[in-house]
């Protein structure tokens, strides 16, 4: 979906290192995107009930969770989704092949030049 105000694209970021979420939010809208960011599954549900973004990057491991059911429920509302993760490159299950998938640590300049990627899709 398109930032209502300024006709951007809207991008997701669940990122629960503060640091991390800055500098992908800074390298987003240094893009253009309009961004909405939160730090644990909660907020982003709340947020996704507000205004459906074009597309989401998601931490794997959050303070309340695995984001792998948030990245399905985005998925299924037309969501790009994208999953970033510390963990072993296989460490995402089968059945999310939807997901681009990055390993930690991932500079905000790749994560934005793949929301640039999906944007203009």
């Amino acid at each position: 979906m398109l930032n209502s105000e300024t006709n951007a694209p809207l991008i997701l970021v669940v990122e629960d290192s503060v640091l991390v979420a800055m500098a992908i939010e800074d390298a987003l809208e240094t893009r253009g995107f309009a961004v909405m960011v939160a730090s644990t599954l909660a907020g982003a549900r709340e947020l996704v009930k507000q205004r459906k973004p074009t597309a989401a990057l998601l931490d794997l491991q959050l303070p309340d969770g695995i984001s792998l059911d948030l990245a399905l429920e985005l998925h299924k509302l037309g969501c790009a989704v994208a999953i970033s993760s510390g963990f072993e490159r296989n460490s995402i299950p089968e059945g999310y092949e939807f997901a681009a998938q990055f390993h930690k640590p991932v500079s905000s300049d790749i994560l934005a030049e793949w929301a640039g990627l999906i944007a203009v899709c």
